[in-house]
């Protein structure tokens, strides 16, 4: 059994987005025990390689690194002669939120073949009155042990990360940049329990704080408690009309709820604020115009996503349906529905 699990840290600091297929092939044994064979390939959202700079750590259930590699100019990897036993597998790159997969050697045979997907780091952008309220009260202490979670999690090392974020806020508990960050590593651990009560105590110390506003609204959305998502982003929005991620969440608990003009007024308000914005939220928006029969404005949106990721996930699914979208077009088509990826109970 694999289970993908979504891994978030705020704008900042690094995040985990999660978006994989795994594929069983054949299999092996060694010395008469048998083990597995974890290979694959990383690649950004547009099917583009990632030449260098790439790492992919093995840690075993008990947070101990199994093996570190680096793929090659192809984006390829592959770690042999793995116990059967549960692993996590973490992705990073530079300029990329790294990426996480939970694995489960001890059930199934032979090798797993990975597509990792990377995703760029978006930019938030706020107008909020208090962007860093805790950050100007936090003593010096607690920002020495957050400048070092920083600098640990730039290097790849995730538990030396947790240790320091953990520490800044044992210097200052109202440490909301502090806090969310070390939510984020919690909820790549899958103590989504730990990691809620963190965001919403950072969010209690500043509600201007957008990523924490965000980040709790992802999990919660990944967790299908659409009203309480709602809530949450909503009181975020009042602070930070200009975060555009949390319009993204918002959007997401109306689709989920089968509200589909909400989810369109708010999509369109992320294009609005970034005309920029990641290129799959034109999939969202051909989703719901295709929802509503609005076939032309579905083209043009497909269109808008093709053109930006030519080789992106949607492009041959929407490639094979745009023909049918023309004045005589098939009626029932339907986009890829825009949910994202869910993170797993612990």
């Amino acid at each position: 059994m694999h289970r993908t699990f979504q891994r978030h840290l705020p704008c900042t600091l690094g995040g985990f987005v999660l978006l994989i297929a795994l594929e069983l092939v054949s299999s092996r044994s060694v010395q008469g025990q048998e083990f597995r064979t974890v290979s694959g390939q990383v690649v950004t959202e547009g099917e583009a390689l990632i030449s260098s700079g790439v790492t992919v750590v093995l840690e075993r259930r008990d947070g101990k690194r199994s093996a570190e590699i680096h793929p090659d100019a192809q984006g390829r990897f592959e770690l042999a002669e793995l116990r059967r036993q549960t692993y996590t597998l973490i992705v990073t790159a530079e300029g990329f939120f790294p990426t996480g997969v939970y694995l489960d050697l001890k059930d199934g045979n032979g090798p797993v073949d990975l597509r990792i997907v990377m995703h760029r780091m978006p930019k938030v952008k706020t107008n909020s009155p208090m962007p860093a309220l805790t950050d100007l009260s936090a003593p010096k202490n607690a920002r020495k042990e957050f400048r070092s979670a920083v600098q640990a999690l730039q290097g790849n090392r995730l538990d030396e990360a947790r240790e320091k974020f953990g520490k800044a806020v044992a210097e200052y508990p109202c440490y909301a940049r502090a806090l969310t960050g070390l939510a984020s590593i919690q909820i790549a651990a899958r103590d989504l329990d730990a990691a809620g009560a963190n965001l919403r105590q950072a969010i209690r110390c500043d509600p201007g704080f957008p990523e924490a506003c965000a980040l709790l609204g992802k999990v919660l959305n990944s967790q299908k408690k659409f009203v309480e998502s709602e809530e949450t982003l909503k009181q975020g929005l009042r602070l930070s009309p200009e975060a555009w991620e949390l319009y993204d969440q918002l959007a997401t608990a109306h689709y989920n709820q089968g509200q589909y003009a909400k989810a369109q007024e708010e999509w369109l308000r992320v294009l609005a604020i970034d005309p920029a914005a990641p290129a799959e939220l034109h999939a969202k928006l051909a989703a719901i115009y295709l929802q509503g029969g609005a076939r032309d404005k579905a083209y043009a949106e497909m269109q808008a996503y093709l053109r930006a990721e030519p080789k992106g996930r949607f492009a041959s699914t929407f490639k094979a349906m745009m023909p049918r979208l023309g004045p005589s077009g098939a009626q029932g088509a339907t986009a890829p529905q825009p949910e994202q990826p869910a993170i797993p109970n612990p």
